[in-house]
């Protein structure tokens, strides 16, 4: 990220007084200290050939989600975000929020064992590892990746415009943290049974291009900051993070509780003895019953993703009318590029500007330009003394 990007990044951020630049540092060391000790914790004992199962899982997690950050690529076509915020996300997903969950997982899941033991009369460790995979699991793993985008939604206000923002933002954090789910449960599937479940994890983990599970509960997570960064209603601005965090934790409880026994029940229709602890399952067959899993159970959780991607766009397709129609007196946007400006569609570019590598970089900055004169008309801004609007005027000049 270059200089110039940066300080574009930091436009309105707390970080640019040193006293929350300070606060910022220390929150960020005691997040990657408690993410060391929980990858300790992960890593603490385990042979030699388990860690190289875990890297070579890794490695294919990571290849396999491609098609999932091309699809988020391109649902991010109005205002490409960095491709280092991109990869970030990623890795802060994949380092840090899973080792966050590992260590309160950990507690919550000796919390939980104390008490069933002190109640008796229950096999305590079946089901504490139940409990804590339905009742703390969900709120641990969803509270780690939403740090991140309120990291984001704080402190790089100015990279984070809308609910699309959220969406996306939310959605690499997930897809990050899956890389290194996937990559553990191949690992510990390979210590208790000596042979990794490649197939079986991958099928189920990735059995919508990854378009599933922790992405898709991030980005749910991450759409209720978003609309919190986009509205002007004050009590919605504080209401919609609670919700978007409550719908996530919500379809990440249904997933590991009613999700896991309409697996297995899927499993044992098409002939599997789910009985058997070292059953290996097909890859095809875990796939199918995973995809038939996710339909039914996290079937709500998609329909409102695809709502709040139709809410996004036409949310985003309105400020760029409205914002850059002035612009075409100024030469930032030209009569033809406002006239495709109007015909473009909700999901499909109809801008020919965008055929090339300098169109793309033009059309990306006039929606940038139109997104930040809206949120200076929300202020109440006058946008001709802004320092960010006159450099993305700049820009599309150089372009040209």
């Amino acid at each position: 990220m270059t200089q110039g990007s940066i300080a574009r990044a930091l436009v309105g951020s707390p970080l640019r007084r040193p006293v929350y630049g300070c606060l910022f540092l220390v929150g960020l060391c005691l997040l990657l200290g408690i993410a060391f000790l929980g990858h300790v914790s992960i890593w603490l004992g385990e042979p030699l050939p388990a860690i190289s199962v875990f890297l070579t899982a890794l490695a294919l997690a990571t290849l396999v989600s491609i098609p999932a950050v091309v699809i988020l690529w391109l649902l991010d076509r109005r205002e490409r975000e960095s491709i280092w915020l991109f990869g970030g996300a990623i890795i802060w997903g994949m380092v840090i929020s899973t080792g966050v969950s590992a260590i309160f997982n950990a507690l919550g899941h000796g919390f939980v064992s104390v008490g069933l033991e002190i109640a008796g009369g229950v096999d305590a460790e079946v089901l504490s590892d139940l409990l804590t995979a339905a009742g703390v699991a969900p709120f641990v793993e969803e509270g780690a990746k939403g740090v991140a985008i309120l990291v984001l939604f704080i402190f790089l206000r100015a990279e984070f415009d809308n609910l699309r923002d959220g969406l996306i933002y939310g959605a690499l954090l997930g897809l990050g943290f899956n890389i290194a789910e996937v990559a553990l449960y191949v690992m510990k599937g390979f210590v208790d049974t000596g042979v990794a479940p490649f197939g079986e994890q991958f099928a189920a983990r990735f059995v919508f291009l990854g378009i599933n599970g922790h992405l898709l509960w991030s980005a749910l997570c991450g759409a209720g900051i978003g609309i919190a960064r986009q509205t002007t209603n004050g009590c919605l601005r504080w209401f919609a993070p609670i919700g978007g965090y409550s719908v996530a934790v919500l379809g990440h409880m249904l997933n590991n509780s009613v999700g896991v026994f309409l697996l297995v029940i899927v499993l044992s229709l098409m002939g599997y003895d789910i009985s058997n602890d070292g059953l290996a399952v097909g890859a095809g067959s875990m796939w199918f019953a995973a995809a038939v899993m996710n339909v039914i159970v996290q079937g709500i959780s998609y329909l409102l993703l695809l709502i709040l991607l139709y809410l996004s766009a036409q949310w985003e397709r309105g400020v760029i009318r409205t914002f850059l129609l002035d612009e075409v007196v100024n030469g930032s946007v030209t009569p033809e590029e406002y006239a495709e400006i109007v015909r473009d569609r909700l999901f499909v570019s109809a801008r020919r500007i965008e055929r090339t590598r300098r169109g793309r970089a033009i059309a990306n900055a006039q929606n940038e330009l139109a997104f930040r004169k809206w949120h200076l008309a929300r202020d109440g801004i006058d946008p001709a003394d802004d320092l960010l609007v006159a450099a993305w005027r700049q820009d599309i000049a150089n372009l040209r």
